[in-house]
């Protein structure tokens, strides 16, 4: 297991690095508003890894206000690919908040944030989720938009801090990488299970009332966010955590997916692409958030 003597490897400067381009592909699809709803999924596989898993156990509020954990992680990710060239800027200061995260595990292992593994799987999730969005919720790709994609998202990941040599170079090494940490790396950690929890049962917010809270969110919203999140997981992770899944769910979860492309037809630009309207309107708020924390370190 590695420790935070490679972990400090990770002190990469691309400061003259620009940010990616409006029109660029990932810039487009990190934008969908149906990236969030495979945030659990993404959140799943990160947490699955070791490092990420005990970061999240010791260090986050996840437990105690999801919602909250969410707002504080989604859209600051995110705005890696939509803030051009303050984006190498922000990317520092997102390695540099990570810098106190680390400890011991759960079974002994020391672990820390800037492990260069761990640290880019953050972004390779989200780039899995936004492949998963266009080609199963979506319209698709072609081979040559698959290599954009990933392009894109190794773009971020150098300007949050990688080495290049932490980060695959184009998407077939890409795609062989991430086999083998899914196979080889993500277990069944404790942190699974709160997130499993949570998402069927997120905590009451109020004004709302309980019991029209637990109505919708415990009868309705919660067992379709875990069923979705489960079906577009990897067979392989998804067997590791015992979770059931049948010919007769993929075959609705197909039909959800028309559902879905529908919806997206006919929903108004600024929520099709909510996360870049979010990003850029709280753009202050976020980079001044992530700065603070980065110096409270």
């Amino acid at each position: 297991m590695t420790g935070f003597a490679e972990a400090s490897d990770l002190n990469a400067s691309h400061a003259d690095l620009p940010g990616l381009s409006k029109d660029a592909l990932t810039a487009r699809l990190a934008a969908d508003w149906r990236l969030i709803m495979l945030a659990p999924s993404a959140l799943l596989l990160q947490v699955a890894h070791p490092v990420i898993g005990s970061g999240v156990a010791e260090h986050s509020i996840f437990k105690t206000d999801p919602f909250g954990r969410f707002d504080r992680s989604y859209w600051p990710t995110l705005a890696l690919a939509f803030y051009g060239d303050d984006s190498a800027a922000y990317g520092r200061d997102i390695r540099a908040m990570h810098k106190g995260i680390g400890g011991i595990d759960h079974v002994g292992r020391r672990y820390h944030a800037w492990e260069p593994e761990a640290y880019f799987f953050v972004l390779a999730t989200a780039h899995w989720a936004t492949e998963i969005v266009a080609t199963r919720f979506g319209s698709g790709l072609t081979e040559s938009q698959r290599a954009d994609l990933y392009d894109g998202w190794r773009h971020t990941a150098l300007l949050a801090g990688l080495p290049e040599r932490a980060v695959p170079a184009d998407l077939p090494a890409f795609e062989a990488w991430f086999e083998r940490v899914v196979r080889e790396r993500l277990e069944y950690h404790p942190s699974i299970d709160d997130v499993l929890e949570t998402m069927s049962h997120p905590p009451v917010q109020a004004p709302i009332p309980v019991w029209l809270w637990k109505l919708v969110m415990w009868r309705i919203v919660g067992p379709l966010a875990v069923w979705v999140n489960t079906g577009v997981l990897p067979p392989m992770l998804r067997e590791r955590l015992g979770l059931e899944w049948t010919a007769r769910d993929e075959r609705w979860l197909r039909r959800y997916a028309v559902v879905i492309r529908g919806v997206d037809r006919v929903l108004p630009r600024p929520v099709r692409t909510i996360t870049r309207v979010v990003a850029l309107r709280r753009k202050e708020q976020i980079m001044n958030n992530i700065r603070g924390a980065a110096g409270a370190v």
